[in-house]
């Protein structure tokens, strides 16, 4: 691990991209205005002095205001989280208390709007919100904050940033113009459907290489990946609260920790970690799984699209199936994703299914996928 840091200090000496990646500041405002679409409003929430700020910012205004006090949102997250994990003690449960489960959920989603939307509201009149959490607030799923009776998600398409500085070099990245796809699954006794989950992918996406079980390992993901437009690895993540540098995605016959990641080359248009989530048992940081998500994207991946909580993994194969069937429609994947949240909620109503999924980067892409 001390050799491990002290390589990481040597390149960030060396490396822009690195540096950006690890830190804010780096790219100059003007810059990471040009950058910005003419129908998208970046907001970065920041806590100075245990209060929440968020900077508005467009391609012609930049705006900063004061919200609330931390410690507010912090503990309507904990009471979210809370609900959420209630999920962990099985379906007999969760059938029997479905009705109460969701109200108290969306009445959180509610007080959280209220703290974090309401006060801007007036002034989010785009199409597509990038947001860049803060601390804890990696963890909050911005989209399914609730005003009372919809979605943030019904009214924007939305998606995230580690940094703004992050966002304006994910938009400078090319994809690899190959129209092939890899897809690795990882099922194991208590996952089932990761195995209908890879196949469901791997029959959608064009020109797919499907890999499961011992053969999802590393070395066809290095082979392969760097050749792949799209990369999708149905399994799960291992994560170091202690540290996060050695989280680690689970493969076939072996974990691929962020170390690894820094080391893998890919220049895929969007890499998905269908299976990995922080797990509510404990308040684990999302610099943890943040960590995987700027591994991947110095990797070369123009965006990623990860969970932030342990999902179902028959409701999430379903998920996918519809995402990426929208996808060969559409060179917009936050709209893609939009789309599979809303019809994902007519089968699945509870967050819980379909609010866990964010997609990271580089949202929008210059063509659609071709016709399997």
């Amino acid at each position: 691990e001390k050799k491990l840091l002290t390589a990481l200090r040597d390149l960030g000496a060396t490396d822009s991209e690195y540096t950006a990646l690890q830190s804010a500041g780096t790219i100059p405002l003007e810059t990471i205005r040009a950058a910005l679409p003419p129908d998208g409003l970046l907001l970065e929430y920041y806590q100075a002095r245990g209060e929440i700020f968020v900077c508005l910012l467009t391609r012609d205004h930049l705006d900063i205001r004061r919200l609330t006090p931390a410690s507010r949102v912090q503990n309507l997250l904990r009471l979210l989280q809370f609900q959420l994990s209630k999920f962990r003690l099985g379906t007999d449960y969760t059938q029997t208390f479905a009705k109460s489960l969701r109200e108290v959920t969306e009445a959180h989603l509610g007080e959280l709007y209220a703290e974090l939307i309401a006060p801007i509201r007036s002034q989010l009149d785009v199409q597509h919100l990038i947001i860049v959490p803060h601390d804890f607030l990696h963890y909050l799923p911005f989209h399914a904050l609730r005003d009372g009776s919809r979605y943030l998600a019904d009214d924007f398409t939305i998606s995230y940033v580690p940094s703004a500085s992050v966002f304006s070099l994910c938009q400078a990245k090319g994809a690899n113009p190959k129209d092939q796809a890899l897809v690795l699954g990882v099922p194991d006794p208590l996952t089932p459907y990761i195995a209908e989950e890879a196949q469901a992918v791997a029959d959608t996406l064009p020109n797919s290489q499907l890999f499961m079980g011992t053969e999802a390992n590393e070395e066809n993901l290095r082979r392969h990946g760097a050749e792949s437009r799209f990369v999708h690895i149905a399994t799960h993540g291992l994560f170091r609260q202690d540290n996060p540098m050695f989280s680690a995605i689970r493969l076939g016959d072996s974990h691929l920790s962020l170390f690894d990641l820094y080391h893998l080359k890919l220049s895929a248009e969007l890499v998905t970690l269908s299976g990995c989530g922080t797990g509510l048992n404990v308040v684990v940081g999302g610099d943890e799984l943040l960590g995987l998500v700027r591994g991947l994207l110095y990797a070369g991946a123009e965006a990623v699209l990860v969970t932030l909580w342990d999902v179902n993994d028959k409701s999430t194969a379903e998920f996918m199936k519809v995402f990426y069937e929208l996808l060969q429609t559409t060179p917009n994947k936050a709209l893609a994703l939009q789309g599979a949240m809303q019809r994902l909620r007519e089968s699945y109503p509870h967050p819980y299914y379909w609010a866990p999924f964010v997609l990271i980067g580089k949202y929008f892409s210059s063509e659609g996928l071709a016709t399997p």
